[in-house]
């Protein structure tokens, strides 16, 4: 069967333990390629007005980082803590922290070789910090930021519910969680979309919006493919483009045709936990270390 087979993604290869052995590799391969930072589908937006302003050295992954921007702009993170829970290469957490001015910002992924080039490339920036951790049983105490990221992720995991859960216990009251994740390729977009409502609900949250950004994410997809190709063609062995292809989302994927034809949809969630609520105990001693001792082992003096 090839690679390209629809099959392929019936089986979930983007999940659990598959997807954390796919990472890792790619991470070992990608780890001396300092300036591919991200690895989401990207993102467009419908009028240029509306774009943020880069830096020249964001310019190159402009529509990943936008998908960023789009999601982690819905709240005012200036002076917060904020965490990126699937940080991947950091370029999304150091994103937010240089142009949103969190007081620190730390990311979290269960992929070591991912949180050892971040350790590389950003070590050293105040403020901004990485650790590894399990999404659905997270290494911070209670109450301990403001805001929870997570930017195309939570399809990964194994127990999705779980992680909202552990957001919101590691959440302050009045903090924000703020999700970007597409539906799966098995179920009705409604449903899901309508089942992962329940869960953040269910989790204590308060839905606040649910924003469907399909479009500019294949809008995103299309101005970003030639560049995706570049890198493919460059970076990876011939035998394994197919699969880097789907992976990448590039126009000759059939995840690409999913997006487009609406069979998958890319939704952004956003979710208050409510101001007044029981204390929450740490969920384990051994995981009780505040946010900011995280940082300071990422990066001793």
């Amino acid at each position: 069967m090839q690679i390209t087979a629809r099959s392929l993604g019936e089986r979930q290869i983007f999940k659990g333990a598959r997807a954390n052995i796919l990472y890792e590799l790619i991470g070992w391969r990608f780890r001396n390629v300092a300036h591919l930072r991200f690895m989401n589908y990207g993102f467009a937006y419908d009028e240029t007005r509306d774009q943020p302003r880069l830096g020249p050295e964001d310019e190159a992954e402009r529509y990943c980082v936008q998908l960023y921007h789009a999601v982690a702009s819905l709240v005012d993170l200036k002076g917060l803590s904020v965490l990126d829970v699937g940080s991947g290469r950091g370029g999304g957490a150091s994103y937010v922290h240089r142009y949103m001015e969190p007081a620190a910002t730390v990311g979290c992924d269960l992929c070591r070789n991912a949180v050892a080039f971040c350790e590389r490339i950003y070590g050293g920036v105040a403020g901004l910090g990485f650790v590894r951790g399990n999404a659905m049983e997270l290494p911070f105490t209670a109450n301990a930021f403001d805001a929870v990221l997570n930017v195309e992720s939570a399809h990964c995991y194994p127990d999705r519910e779980a992680f909202v859960e552990e957001a919101h216990r590691v959440l302050r009251p009045g903090g924000h969680l703020l999700v970007a994740d597409f539906t799966p390729p098995h179920m009705e977009p409604e449903a899901e979309k309508s089942g992962f409502e329940t869960e953040i609900i269910r989790a204590g949250f308060h839905l606040d919006e649910v924003r469907d950004v399909t479009r500019n994410i294949v809008h995103g997809l299309d101005l970003d493919d030639d560049r995706r190709h570049r890198e493919i063609e460059a970076r990876f062995p011939w035998g394994t483009r197919r699969l880097a292809r789907l992976w990448a989302g590039t126009r000759d994927s059939w995840i690409y045709d999913d997006f487009s034809s609406r069979r998958r949809e890319y939704v952004i969630y956003r979710a208050t936990k409510p101001l007044l609520e029981p204390a929450v105990p740490a969920k384990k001693p051994q995981d009780s270390a505040p946010v900011l001792q995280s940082m300071e082992a990422a990066h001793p003096a």
